[in-house]
């Protein structure tokens, strides 16, 4: 939610199929698909690896997702430093936070799952990313508090609280930004927020169980469809191919949480997590991912994308 609305109404280029609203619907079905074949991608390392190799093979994993954001913040080229910060933030995700939180709450504590009617519903990973909610409402305060933030949300949030005046004027320009570090920091936010948000809706402490649980369940089903559905709607107005692709992580997350809670209500089987019983699948989404993310590397690009001022 890293774009200001000024770079909404930016044009994209010459090209009459780059107009609105092509960008934002591509960028919006890339996230999603980011989203499902990033979840395939871990299942299919510990099923290729195993387990305890997994653990070992996640540290040099998110070391490569440190070394391609360092190329990424050196880049001046906006268009790259934004796809190379988004796909460091999923790297990183993956490796440092999914997996060692695996390895600590599965091997070195010996957690147990938390169970319902006999079947598994909380892993223990995530049993402990329920425990750093208050970290994450930390980091929360701090991006609020950010004068230099262009996050649409962030700056509503400033303007309701009066906090602009005493925040003072912006001190970085567009041209000062760093989009790789931006980006990454977005992905990694926005993924642990929804996660967050997610294991709160499942927990029984916070929600109950029977009616509550189901309450609380469908509220959040009206919540993600129209938040995700006004950014949506928004995302459908851009031009550059860059903001949009930022924009549109959060968008796509926060449609998410409906998928995941629709998967729990058995509306639909979450194949993204069964990679070897539906690799045919998977392999159609990883190819069409693949094809529009090129398509939107390669559009049409304002001067300042491309590192020209």
């Amino acid at each position: 939610m890293t774009t200001t609305t000024a770079e909404k109404g930016a044009t994209g280029g010459g090209s009459r199929l780059w107009r609105p609203p092509i960008v934002g619907i591509i960028t919006t079905i890339i996230m999603l698909f980011a989203i499902g074949l990033g979840h395939a991608a871990m299942r299919a390392i510990e099923e290729i690896l195993g387990r305890d190799n997994t653990y070992i093979a996640s540290i040099g994993l998110g070391f490569l997702g440190i070394v391609a954001l360092w190329y990424g913040v050196k880049s001046r080229i906006e268009n790259f430093a934004t796809w190379v910060g988004f796909g460091a933030g999923l790297l990183i995700w993956m490796a440092w936070i999914e997996f060692f939180y695996m390895y600590y709450g599965r091997k070195n504590f010996g957690l147990m799952p938390r169970m319902e009617n006999g079947e598994v519903t909380t892993e223990p990973e995530y049993l402990i990313m329920a425990a750093t909610i208050g970290v994450l409402f930390t980091m929360l305060a701090y991006y609020i508090f950010d004068k230099d933030t262009r996050c649409n949300m962030f700056v509503w949030i400033q303007e309701k609280l009066a906090l602009r005046e005493g925040l003072g004027p912006r001190t970085k320009t567009a041209r000062d930004r760093n989009y790789a570090l931006i980006t990454f920091m977005e992905t990694f936010y926005v993924t642990w927020f929804m996660y967050a948000w997610n294991l709160l809706v499942f927990d029984p402490a916070f929600v109950g169980f029977g009616d509550w649980a189901f309450g609380a369940e469908a509220a959040t089903v009206f919540v993600s469809i129209t938040w995700g559905g006004f950014c949506f709607s928004r995302l459908i107005k851009y031009r550059r191919t860059s903001s949009a692709l930022r924009y549109a992580i959060p968008t796509a997350n926060i449609l998410w949480i409906s998928v995941e809670i629709a998967s729990r209500w058995g509306v639909l089987t979450e194949i993204w997590l069964y990679p070897r019983e539906y690799m045919l699948e998977l392999g159609w989404f990883l190819l069409a991912f693949a094809v529009m993310s090129v398509m939107i590397y390669r559009a049409p690009k304002k001067p300042s994308e491309i590192g020209e001022w």
